[in-house]
């Protein structure tokens, strides 16, 4: 059973906490722009999902909301957009940290399904280190072991690497499909920029990603299927699985 915090008690938290579930899953997500055919809150979805995939292979986890905002400046130019300094982030994932130790938790693994996050993470984990010594934190984000991961199940299916996408391409399309498929608009999706991360990040760092992409696609979402989503989730919790086996990790990318 996933022990959502959102739908329990405190007395039913304290009694999980007492019987051993001192691990808290904070899912971290973004509200932006994800092409004109997935919605505003897909990473918050995509948060959420992994986020309770891991639970139910972790014993004694509990799962926090998710956080639905993020860092996403590299978005601004795209309508929806709502963002968090990394700063402000940071200091968010401290906050919840310093409180949940309080009433009995002592690992901390935050999940972010959202790359622009990756600057928050690094600056939370050196506060955790320095403020909370004695809690066991993980920070999981888009790193190499996970690109790596869902890019082998692509590659099975004959998916070059630009399809997938760095961005509202066939992976997170899929994804969607394979989660909330009541919220996207496949008749709108299309074939975004399919150029590879060293040639355009150095305009999108600059001018964001709207400089390179009209539509907020990086890929091409209409090679997306349902089947390849639920495959592409559960590699990322193998991914995610031999991380947490390896130790503390904070490990972000800048897709997704």
């Amino acid at each position: 059973m996933i022990l959502s915090m959102a739908e329990l008690t405190w007395p039913e938290v304290a009694e999980a906490v007492a019987t051993g579930a001192t691990t808290l899953i904070l899912p971290l997500g973004a509200t932006e722009q994800h092409g004109p055919h997935l919605p505003l809150g897909t990473d918050t979805y995509r948060a959420e999902a992994l986020a309770e995939r891991l639970a139910s292979i972790m014993p004694n986890a509990l799962v926090a909301p998710t956080l639905p905002v993020g860092c996403s400046d590299e978005h601004q130019g795209f309508a929806g957009l709502l963002g968090l300094e990394r700063e402000t982030l940071a200091g968010v994932i401290v906050d919840c940290a310093r409180r949940a130790t309080k009433w009995g938790v002592q690992q901390l693994v935050v999940v972010s399904a959202h790359g622009g996050n990756a600057d928050a993470l690094e600056l939370a984990a050196g506060r955790l280190e320095r403020e909370l010594p004695h809690l066991r934190v993980a920070l999981l984000g888009a790193g190499t072991a996970l690109s790596d991961a869902i890019l082998a199940v692509a590659a099975a299916d004959g998916i070059p690497a630009v399809a997938v996408g760095l961005h509202a391409g066939e992976g997170e399309t899929s994804e969607m499909l394979a989660l909330r498929p009541d919220l996207v608009r496949m008749h709108r999706a299309t074939a975004g920029c399919r150029d590879g991360l060293k040639d355009i990040m150095p305009r999108l760092r600059r001018d964001g990603l709207r400089s390179v992409t009209s539509t907020g696609i990086l890929g091409d979402a209409t090679a997306a299927c349902a089947d390849r989503g639920h495959r592409y989730l559960a590699a990322e919790i193998q991914a995610y699985r031999d991380v947490l086996r390896q130790g503390p990790a904070a490990s972000e990318g800048p897709s997704r």
